[in-house]
C-alpha cells in the first residue's frame, strides 16, 4: 500500500501540478448548485460546500395545467413545501425548461497525460437514461423492446441528450449521453439482448414448477404429506436465494448509476423498460422481501415456517439506495417491456389438458399470472411515485411510452429546502408540494430516507468495500459524484516508476472538525492496472488511504484549490490501462476514471551504456 504523506507535505504537493487547477475549474462550472441557473433563492454556493451536517433535499416539481400542458409563469413564493405536515422554508429555487438552456458538450483542454471524470454534457434541462433491461426481461421481449426503441429514436425531439444503459450480469454503457440520433439508432439495432441468468425461463415460456401438479400433488398430499412439504420447502429455498441474486444485482446497477449520474446537475430521467422491477425500494422497516420482490410481512405460524426461513431483509440497503438516488435527482418512468398481457389460458405453452388440469391447476396458473403482474405493477408505480416518475404498463405502443416519458420529465421546476427536522433516524419522511393556483396537477418525489450516511458507511463497512471493488471494475460505468482529476507521470529511460497524483474536488468531501480545531477527512485513492486484453487479471492494485487532520490554515488552501493524493507504481516495460478510484469513506461518494500509461523499455548505446539510440 502507498503511503500517503503527511499533513505538513500536502501544501508542498498542491504546487506540484498547477495544471490541475485548470482542469478542476472546468469540472466546477459543471456542478453548480442546484437551481443555480434561473430564479435563484439559494445561498451563496460557499455556504453549500464542504459541509456534512447540513443536507439539502432538493425536490423535482413538474407542474401541469388543466389542459395537461406545463406551467412556466410560477415563482418560489407559489410554492408551499411540508415535510412530514411541518412548513419548510424553500431555500433554492429555479425553473428549468429545454429551451432555457442549449445542452452542449463540455469543452475542456485536457493537457498530456492528465485524465479527469468531468461529466460530459452541461445542460439546464433534464438528462434522459435508458436502461435496456436483459436481467429481469425475457429475450422474447426484449427483442420486442429493440424494435420499439428504433421507432421511438425515430421521433424523438431534435437536441435531446440520451443515453443507453444496458443491464445483464452487469451494468453496461452502451452510449453515453448523445443528440446523435443516428449513433443512438446504431447501438438500439446493434444491442442484441442478453440471456437472464436469473429467471427461471429466460425465454419467455411459462415457469416450470418444482412442486408436484395436479394429481400428483393430490396424491403426495393424501399418501405422503412429509415429503410433500419437504418439496415445498426445498422449492421455496431455491426460488428466495434466486430472488436474492436478482434483487442484489438490480440494486447494485441502480447503485452504479447513481454514483455515475450524482456529477451531472439537474433531473435524470431514468426511463427503465423492464418486465419487473424485483424490489419495493420503499417498503417497510418491518417487512421482508420474499420471491418475486413483493414485501411480505413477516410469519411465526408454525405453516408458514418454510417462507420465513427463505425470507431475505433488505430494508437497509433499499433505504441507502432510495437516499442515492433521491440526491442524484433520478425520476424513474418504469416501462412494462410485456405490453398489454393477455390471459394466461390463452398462451398454448401452459398445459391445462388431461391430468395437467387436475387440483385447480388452470386457476393457479392464471392466478400466478395475476399475481405477478400485480407485484410488478405495483412497484413499478411505487418507485415512480416516490421518485417523481410514472410508470406505463399495459399498453403496447412502447415507442410512445418512452417519449412521453422524455416529455414529463423536460419541464420542472427545483425547489430546495434544509430539513427542520435533524434527526436522521434513517426513517422515510413525506414532501408534500403544494402550488397556489387552482385546477393544477403536480408530480414530484413523495418522499425520502433520512439516512445518515456517514453512519451507515460506518456500520457498514462491507458496503464501502463491495462500493470500491464494483468501482475498480474496468467495465463499470465512470463515477461522477466525487469529481477528480489524476496526472499519470510516466518513468523515465532506465526507470519503471510511476507516479500518479490526484486532484480531488474538495466540494465532493466530507471535512467533520474534530474537538482538536481541525477538519477530518477519510479518503481512498486507488488505482487498478490491467494489461491490455486481459481486463479479467489485474497486475496489480493499490490504495493510498488518508485520515489526516488539516489545520485550519490548510483547510482554507484546500478549500480553495484541491486535495491532492499520490500512488506510486513499479510496473515493467509495457503499455498498460488504468482505472482510478476516488472514494470518500465518510459519505460513500467516489468518482472513477480510466487511464492509460506507457512504460518504455531501457535504451543502450555503444558498448552497453545507456544514452539515447542514434
Amino acid at each position: 500500500m502507498a503511503p500517503f504523506p503527511k499533513a505538513q507535505k500536502i501544501m508542498l504537493q498542491l504546487c506540484l501540478t498547477p495544471i490541475f487547477l485548470v482542469c478542476l475549474q472546468a469540472q466546477t462550472s459543471t456542478a453548480a448548485a442546484p437551481g443555480a441557473s434561473q430564479n435563484q433563492a439559494a445561498k451563496p454556493e460557499s455556504e453549500l460546500v464542504l459541509k456534512v451536517t447540513t443536507r439539502m433535499v432538493v425536490v423535482d416539481v413538474v407542474v401541469h395545467d388543466k389542459k395537461d400542458q406545463p406551467l412556466a409563469d410560477l415563482e418560489a413564493s407559489d410554492f408551499t413545501l411540508r415535510e412530514d405536515g411541518d412548513v419548510q422554508q424553500i431555500s433554492a429555487f429555479s425553473f428549468q425548461h429545454p429551451q432555457a438552456a442549449a445542452v452542449a458538450p463540455a469543452q475542456t483542454v485536457t493537457p498530456p497525460n492528465v485524465f479527469r471524470n468531468v461529466p460530459h454534457y452541461r445542460s439546464g434541462a433534464a438528462l434522459n437514461i435508458l436502461l435496456l433491461d436483459a436481467l429481469n426481461t425475457t429475450t422474447l421481449n426484449q427483442a420486442y423492446v429493440r424494435v420499439e426503441m428504433v421507432k421511438f429514436l425515430e421521433k424523438i425531439p431534435p437536441g435531446s441528450p440520451v443515453a443507453i444503459y444496458a443491464l445483464g450480469r452487469k451494468l453496461r454503457l452502451l452510449q453515453d449521453f448523445t443528440t446523435d440520433l443516428s449513433e443512438l439508432k446504431k447501438v438500439i439495432r446493434a444491442f442484441k439482448g442478453e440471456k437472464s441468468h436469473v429467471l427461471s425461463d429466460p425465454g419467455g415460456a411459462p415457469e416450470i414448477s418444482m412442486t408436484p401438479q395436479g394429481w400428483a400433488e393430490q396424491s403426495l398430499a393424501e399418501k405422503a404429506p412429509v415429503f410433500k412439504a419437504q418439496i415445498e420447502a426445498f422449492a421455496a429455498e431455491v426460488s428466495s436465494s434466486q430472488t436474492d441474486v436478482q434483487i442484489q444485482q438490480t440494486m447494485t446497477a441502480l447503485t452504479t448509476l447513481s454514483h455515475m449520474l450524482k456529477g451531472y446537475p439537474g433531473r435524470k430521467n431514468l426511463i427503465w423498460i423492464t418486465e419487473g422491477i424485483p424490489m419495493n425500494i420503499y417498503g417497510e422497516p418491518n417487512l421482508t422481501v420474499t420471491r418475486g420482490g413483493s414485501p411480505t410481512p413477516q410469519k411465526t405460524t408454525a405453516n408458514s415456517e418454510t417462507m420465513a426461513r427463505a425470507a431475505r431483509s433488505y430494508h437497509e440497503q433499499l433505504a441507502l439506495l432510495g437516499n442515492l438516488m433521491a440526491d442524484a435527482q433520478i425520476a424513474v418512468y418504469p416501462v412494462d417491456a410485456r405490453g398489454l398481457v393477455g390471459s394466461a389460458l390463452a398462451n398454448v405453452a401452459n398445459n391445462l389438458g388431461g391430468q395437467g388440469a387436475m387440483g385447480g391447476a388452470s386457476l393457479r396458473i392464471e392466478g400466478g399470472q395475476g399475481e405477478l403482474l400485480f407485484q410488478a405493477h405495483s412497484n413499478m408505480r411505487d418507485i415512480a411515485d416516490k421518485t417523481g416518475g410514472t410508470a406505463f404498463f399495459n399498453r403496447n405502443d412502447l415507442d410512445n411510452a418512452v417519449r412521453n416519458d422524455m416529455a414529463d420529465g423536460a419541464t420542472y421546476y427545483t425547489v430546495g429546502y434544509y430539513p427542520s427536522n435533524k434527526d436522521w433516524n434513517g426513517k422515510f419522511r413525506k414532501i408534500q408540494v403544494a402550488v397556489n393556483r387552482p385546477g393544477i396537477k403536480l408530480r414530484y418525489r413523495t418522499g425520502y430516507f433520512a439516512v445518515q450516511r456517514t453512519d451507515y458507511m460506518k456500520d457498514h463497512p462491507q458496503q464501502r468495500e463491495a462500493d470500491l471493488s464494483l468501482a475498480l471494475d474496468p467495465d463499470a460505468p465512470l463515477a461522477t459524484a466525487l469529481q477528480f482529476a489524476l496526472s499519470v507521470q510516466p518513468p523515465g529511460n532506465g526507470g519503471n516508476k510511476v507516479l500518479l497524483n490526484y486532484a480531488v474536488d474538495p466540494r465532493g468531501i466530507s471535512f467533520v472538525p474534530g474537538a482538536d480545531g481541525m477538519q477530518h477527512i477519510d479518503l481512498d485513492c486507488a488505482i487498478r492496472v490491467f494489461a491490455p486484453g486481459k481486463i479479467d487479471k489485474p497486475v496489480r492494485t493499490d490504495t493510498a488511504r488518508t485520515a489526516t487532520p488539516l489545520k485550519p490554515e490548510l483547510y482554507e488552501s484546500v478549500s480553495k484549490s484541491y486535495f491532492p493524493c499520490q500512488v506510486p507504481l513499479d510496473l515493467a516495460p509495457g503499455h498498460y490501462f488504468l482505472r482510478a478510484v476516488v472514494r470518500d469513506n465518510t459519505s460513500g461518494n467516489l468518482g472513477s476514471l480510466n487511464a492509460q500509461v506507457d512504460v518504455p523499455a531501457v535504451t543502450t548505446g555503444v558498448e552497453g551504456n545507456p544514452a539515447e539510440k542514434r
